[in-house]
């Protein structure tokens, strides 16, 4: 039997210290410095907030989840420069959340919130909308949409930690065992500590990532010959040298669509908007933005090279078919590293507990995210309203319901977890392909709530309607989504089915705003604003956010040059079939990808540290309708 003492010893000691951070963490949410007299906050919202070291590595890890290590890897072994869409997506995220990130911040600390639908329902409240009924139905509905992303995060972290641990211990640990293993520790650390305790091991894994993929890509490099002896392999056999035609596996609108579609869709990652409302002040959330840009160049490159070298490092292995529909080439890859030599042992062990912890971590995230959301945007809204004024709303109930609905969440994400193993499908792709499908029509409410003043509630509520209905036919309908039985997401043409879905979202909205503004009379009497038994935190009251527009989006030129550089990193420049070469077999465009992803990273790290500016609330009543939202634009 192979010996798994490095594996092993890494494990144990990663459970110990996530263990003791989660400890740590508990008794830091309960010292004075960190109390923010609000225990629902304390335990989901890190009290007074995260800063320095912690808010910067909780950032990074909030996007480095299986997908990083496993789907990536796989991806570029399988489909060769394709894997590349991964930078400019992920940078494209953190340019996305230049429109986001000064105003949630800044009412994450003004009014307590820790969700988007909390905003989405008190920016729609009436007189913002005109009816109270349209609040409750938005707040309903974007919690709804956010669901999606939770659970398609934890059924590839987990069908990812079972892949990778049965194909490095060459079936010694079953995918199913090591689920239960690792979903242990992640439910010991949300239950103790919370967001905090989550936070301080997303430190744990960002090191043991960060050093884990130098270590590996060095050894790979000495074992395998690297990307080096990968090309010369790829020339041999004439592999990965040209852009496929639009009816092949992809295609190039296939790479910009996932790009585009990720760069704003991913901004309504539960898990990822509340670092936003947690940060402990402004500056450190601005430099953290502004490095985060980065961390895509270290990570997620370093498993493409991977995948890339996998591709002569496994030539010839029997049971290569398996790969194509499992997606276990990191964890093959891991395996041959490790019967190397001692320094691949370690390497891959290393790397293989970094994968873990990073998919662990996201997971745990995800959980935290959906116990936060179900009882700020469900239960402590309407359990008295439902079940009476009985309903436990007490602090030491509401921490009992987040145990019980993580315990739910994690349930039911290691069910479907274990059918997707055993069905083999959607892969890791396919989640990750549908997780945007419903999310995206969350971006009227919250982007458009939170900068235009004259939007209302109804236009937002019709829009958001009709994009999930029309959604959710697309992606079901097989003669328009022709990838369906693949698990994917995509139309004939290349675009994702969830696009055309959101165009008619914005499309409805824009119509009905039209409407409201030309053709209805506006009404005769102010609408009553609901009396409000939700106000702790200083939630629950209507939202005015005024017309003052943020320093971040005056200025159209610099957003322009972001979007013409985010664009440029999709392969505009080469036809279908192109096989145009900077050196020797290496593809143009996958390179003028990455080099642009950087002059895009050096764009948006400059927005952060010079266009940010506070937003400050006006004055409640100042810019409040007083005739509904749709009396004056």
């Amino acid at each position: 039997m192979a010996n798994y003492g490095w594996l092993y010893g890494l494990i144990a000691t990663y459970g110990c210290a996530s263990g003791g951070a989660a400890w740590f963490a508990y008794a830091r949410n309960k010292a004075a410095a960190n109390d923010a007299g609000d225990a629902m906050r304390n335990h989901f919202g890190a009290g007074r907030g995260l800063g320095g070291v912690a808010l910067f590595f909780t950032l990074s890890a909030s996007l480095f989840s299986a997908y990083s290590v496993e789907g990536i890897a796989w991806e570029a072994w399988f489909k060769g420069w394709f894997a590349t869409r991964w930078i400019p997506a992920g940078v494209g995220v953190y340019m996305a959340f230049l429109v986001l990130a000064p105003r949630l911040h800044a009412l994450g600390k003004a009014r307590g919130y820790l969700t988007l639908s909390e905003v989405v329902y008190d920016r729609f409240s009436a007189p913002n909308s005109r009816s109270q009924l349209t609040a409750h139905a938005l707040r309903v509905i974007t919690w709804g949409c956010l669901l999606l992303p939770i659970f398609t995060y934890q059924i590839s972290q987990f069908v990812s930690m079972g892949k990778i641990v049965e194909a490095f211990t060459a079936g010694a640990i079953g995918e199913t065992g090591g689920i239960l293993i690792f979903a242990l520790i992640m439910i010991v650390v949300e239950v103790v500590g919370g967001l905090r305790a989550v936070a301080y091991t997303d430190v744990i894994q960002g090191v043991m990532l960060i050093a884990g993929s130098l270590i590996f890509f060095i050894a790979s490099g000495v074992e395998f010959g690297g990307l080096k002896r990968a090309k010369e392999y790829f020339v041999e056999i004439d592999k990965f040298q040209k852009i496929p035609k639009t009816d092949g596996s992809w295609s190039i609108i296939s790479y910009t669509s996932f790009t585009l579609r990720v760069a704003v869709a991913a901004t309504m990652f539960p898990h990822l908007a509340m670092r936003l409302f947690v940060a402990k002040d402004r500056k450190m959330l601005q430099r953290g933005l502004a490095g985060m840009n980065f961390t895509f160049f270290w990570v997620q490159l370093s498993t493409m090279i991977a995948g890339w070298t996998a591709v002569y490092a496994l030539r010839g292995q029997t049971g290569l078919a398996d790969i194509v529909n499992q997606q276990s080439i990191f964890g093959k890859l891991a395996l041959q590293l490790k019967n190397a030599s001692a320094f691949g042992d370690f390497a891959a062990s290393l790397l293989v507990l970094a994968a873990f912890a990073a998919m662990i971590s996201t997971a745990d995230s995800g959980l935290l995210a959906f116990s936060t959301m179900f009882i700020r945007d469900i239960y402590e809204p309407y359990a008295q309203k439902i079940f009476g004024p009985k309903a436990p709303v007490d602090p030491s109930a509401l921490r009992v319901v987040g145990l019980i609905s993580s315990l739910s969440a994690l349930a039911i994400g290691l069910s479907l977890s274990i059918l997707n193993i055993r069905e083999g499908k959607p892969d890791i792709t396919g989640l990750f392909s549908i997780q945007t499908v419903t999310p995206i029509h969350a971006i009227p409410a919250v982007w458009g709530g939170l900068h235009l003043h004259w939007l209302s509630g109804e236009a937002v509520l019709a829009g958001m309607v009709a994009g999930i209905v029309s959604g959710l036919a697309f992606v079901l309908d097989t003669g328009f989504n022709v990838k369906r039985n693949l698990g994917l997401d995509e139309h004939s043409s290349g675009w994702n089915t969830c696009v055309f879905a959101f165009l008619i979202n914005i499309g409805v909205v824009l119509a009905y705003t039209m409407v409201e503004r030309f053709v209805l009379a506006p009404s005769a009497a102010s609408p009553v604003v609901e009396k409000n038994s939700e106000s702790k935190g200083g939630r629950g009251r209507p939202l005015f956010i005024g017309k003052k527009v943020d320093k971040m989006l005056s200025n159209p030129i610099p957003w322009f040059f972001m979007m013409l550089t985010l664009l440029a990193a999709c392969p505009f420049w080469y036809g279908p079939d192109s096989k145009v070469k900077y050196v020797g077999s290496m593809a143009t465009w996958a390179f003028t990808s990455l080099f642009f992803s950087f002059v895009l990273a050096m764009e948006v790290s400059l927005m952060y540290i010079f266009r940010w500016e506070d937003f400050e609330l006006p004055e409640e009543n100042e810019d409040a309708p007083t005739k509904g939202a749709a009396g004056k634009v």
